[in-house]
């Protein structure tokens, strides 16, 4: 699916989700920033609207970019992965390349010349025509480029260039290993098809809300074990929205969309804003579209996710501006 990136979208802070097990406050780092999680409950209520025959679930995980989360719900739970894990991709492909980002990467072209390939076999042959122009010569920058902004190659484009980097970097198995060999964190990453292919041939691509957030929280605090400060950089900036908020701070972002069941929407990414740094994961997914049309199940979806997250940003905010002016966490005087 199209990612969908929304300026206006959020750090995410996390309360009992609607219909969910686990406890207001479950997971609370100590000293984190204090949130009314039970007006922020009654709030999300009303946006998952419990008891709905849909079965639309949320996994939830926010925290600074060092540390214990501040607040979780079913952050191990694995769900449907979409495009936000390509954010870990996007680490072992700069690693893999730091020592020559700018410079054509050796084996695209054969990749998406093969039209047997698994990485591109499932493309129809106009839409290989386009890979092959787009992504034949590229460096390895802009290979990641396209891979998680897409702001200028089509969603075709968008996906296969992913698919050219999980074949490069050994197919989805050895990309699974990299990945969570950079870090035990990671292990709930799990990459088993290329994108845009069959979700029920090979097994769709997983992940949890905690270990996304555990690579947002490498990136946002540069210490991605064995990778420099300068690729570092790189893969921030490959993340930060170009317009962020438009006063200067600075928003990381990556979405996930499937419409396909079950269906799933992710915001992804952090803040760095002048209270601090906020690292946060979204996961909204329902196993299949119910009484609606796919198409409007989807968007339903998306508005979900969207208005969700839009809800946590103020408490999110006033909580750490509260902290840090009173210098509490609980932001009493």
């Amino acid at each position: 699916m199209r990612r969908a990136v929304n300026l206006a979208a959020s750090l995410v802070l996390a309360c009992t989700l609607a219909g969910c097990a686990g406890s207001v406050g479950e997971g609370v780092a100590d000293g984190a920033p204090a949130i009314d999680a039970a007006d922020l409950k009654a709030r999300l209520d009303t946006l998952l609207e419990p008891g709905r025959p849909d079965g639309i679930r949320a996994s939830v995980w926010v925290g600074g970019p060092t540390g214990a989360p501040w607040f979780t719900h079913e952050p191990g739970v694995v769900r449907a992965a979409a495009s936000a894990i390509k954010t870990a991709y996007l680490v072992e492909w700069f690693d893999l390349h730091r020592a020559a980002l700018d410079a054509p990467v050796e084996g695209a072209v054969d990749i998406v010349a093969d039209t047997t390939h698994p990485a591109v076999a499932h493309f129809e042959a106009g839409q290989l025509e386009e890979i092959r122009r787009e992504i034949g010569g590229a460096s390895a920058r802009r290979i990641g480029q396209m891979m998680i902004r897409g702001t200028d190659v089509s969603n075709v484009v968008y996906n296969a260039a992913a698919n050219v980097v999980a074949a490069l970097l050994g197919g989805p198995a050895e990309l699974t290993e990299r990945i969570r060999a950079r870090d035990a964190a990671f292990d709930g990453l799990t990459v088993r098809r290329y994108m845009l292919a069959a979700r029920d041939a090979t097994g769709d691509n997983e992940a949890t809300a905690e270990s996304l957030a555990a690579v947002l929280q490498r990136i946002a605090s540069r210490r991605l074990p064995g990778v420099d400060d300068e690729t570092a950089r790189a893969i921030r900036k490959i993340l930060r929205l170009p317009d962020d908020d438009g006063a200067g701070r600075g928003h990381y972002f990556k979405s996930g969309s499937l419409n396909s069941d079950p269906l799933v929407r992710i915001r992804s990414g952090f803040w760095d804003l002048p209270e601090g740094i906020v690292v946060y994961v979204v996961i909204v997914e329902q196993p299949d579209p119910a009484a609606l049309p796919r198409d409007e199940a989807g968007a339903r979806l998306d508005r979900v996710s969207r208005k969700t997250a839009d809800a946590v940003v103020r408490d999110a905010r006033l909580a750490m501006r509260a902290a840090r002016d009173t210098g509490r966490p609980d932001g009493r005087r």
